[in-house]
């Protein structure tokens, strides 16, 4: 089912991309398209308002016979269209009638099929032949004013060829579909890639969610089972002393509190989740404020014929949150007195090194795989999958202390102790009190 799940999501989250990439790509290539059409055309349609312009000034009445006689002689002698093909004149009598076919020579042959549309005067319009050849033309109503009896009180459509820069727009439109289609698919492989990348931190936020959500439900069931189920007991002896049920009395005792202690930790997790829980750090003499934290556990490993060492060369002060640091070595060392055994030694380091303060914890219990280092600081991991209770804990701890850590900047290595057991080291970074308070 987990997976269905994230494989629909990874093929929405595929699909939304490529959809994204599609809509850049046409738009994209729409506005480069149109942007070189208009730049084509418009470079064309100046040169037919300049022909207009020179139209009604009057400029061509010397070149209209020059320029047809040089048209005559080049189209006889070569077979080729003379110079000025790409732009003509077809004047118009009143009746829509052409009147200077003769000037226009072959050429007109061409240009047949193009009527007069007088609602189209002033206006640069697109043509074609009938032998798909493209114009631009625009209608002249020229003055009957003009001094030129050609054009006097005629109307005048100056045409011009653009086969050239047609051609260059399609050939542009081709190499530019090309080049989308193929940046395109360029894009379904980096949409599939980017899909799956971006779906790991979220399957994984995800999957974590899903795990601590499990545990969380299994660690609070287990209690409250208990609880209920001692309560329940104590119901059906309702005569019966308090001194004679102090077993039941005493194990709902200790599930209440370690359901509490369960929930102080999840709702701790759940604020630094969400930057809720501050760090508050202070001026603090660490050898004074270390020796005060381990003090109790000395005590508690003779108790339990264990030996404890503590080893202190930190003169000076550290900016920390006393609070949290306390609750980081408490962890520490609940964790190692819990996982060593009868006769076995718990070591407690402070030192400089280097430009950083460590603090070391180490114990000769039974240790922590290699392979499980990395995992041990998850929520709720334990090493041994039963999740057995003869040591208490909720798999909670660790995960808070890796918090703490990261919220001073500092560094955690899970080590062997020689020649068996575990080595907690961790590391600081020394701050300057002074340039801290003038921050």
């Amino acid at each position: 089912m987990k997976k269905v799940v994230n494989h629909k999501q990874q093929i929405r989250l595929f699909i939304t991309e490529l959809i994204s990439f599609a809509i850049i790509f046409i738009s994209l290539g729409t506005i480069v398209y149109l942007s070189f059409q208009h730049e084509i055309y418009r470079n064309v349609d100046q040169g037919l308002e300049m022909k207009r312009s020179q139209l009604l000034l009057n400029q061509f009445k010397s070149n209209v016979k020059s320029k047809n006689n040089v048209r005559t002689k080049i189209v006889h002698k070569q077979g080729t269209p003379p110079p000025d093909f790409r732009v003509n004149f077809l004047i118009y009598d009143s009746k829509g009638k052409v009147t200077n076919t003769q000037m226009l020579g072959d050429i007109y042959s061409l240009l047949s099929n193009i009527k007069l549309k007088r609602q189209q005067r002033g206006k640069i319009v697109s043509l074609t032949t009938d032998d798909g050849s493209k114009f631009r033309s625009l209608l002249v109503k020229v003055p009957a004013s003009n001094t030129s009896k050609v054009y006097a009180g005629r109307y005048v459509q100056i045409i011009q060829n653009i086969d050239s820069e047609d051609q260059a727009i399609q050939s542009f439109r081709r190499i530019l579909i090309l080049t989308m289609l193929f940046f395109w698919l360029l894009s379904i492989l980096l949409s599939y890639f980017l899909s799956r990348w971006n779906m790991k931190p979220i399957l994984k936020s995800w999957q974590q969610q899903q795990d601590f959500v499990a545990n969380a439900a299994h660690e609070l069931r287990t209690p409250l089972t208990i609880i209920q189920s001692k309560m329940e007991l104590l119901l059906t002896k309702p005569n019966e002393k308090i001194i004679s049920q102090m077993e039941p009395i005493a194990l709902s005792l200790a599930e209440t509190r370690r359901l509490n202690q369960l929930t102080r930790d999840l709702l701790m997790l759940a604020r630094s989740d969400s930057n809720m829980t501050q760090v508050t750090r202070q001026p603090t003499q660490m050898k004074s404020f270390l020796e005060q934290v381990i003090a109790p556990y000395s005590e508690i490993a003779a108790s339990q014929d264990k030996t404890f060492t503590a080893q202190i060369d930190l003169d000076n002060a550290q900016m920390i949150d006393q609070k949290r640091i306390h609750q980081l070595l408490v962890i520490l060392l609940d964790n190692a007195l819990k996982y060593t055994q009868t006769g076995d030694q718990v070591q407690f380091k402070a030192q400089i090194h280097g430009n950083h303060w460590q603090v070391e914890v180490a114990d000769t219990g039974i240790g922590i795989a290699p392979e499980n280092r990395k995992a041990i600081f998850q929520r709720f991991y334990r090493e041994d999958k039963s999740h057995s209770r003869h040591t208490g804990g909720n798999g909670l701890g660790l995960a808070i202390a890796k918090w703490i850590i990261d919220s001073h900047q500092g560094t955690v290595k899970v080590l062997t102790n020689e020649p068996h057991g575990s080595r907690f080291v961790l590391s600081f970074p020394i701050e300057h009190i002074k340039e801290h308070h003038q921050q």
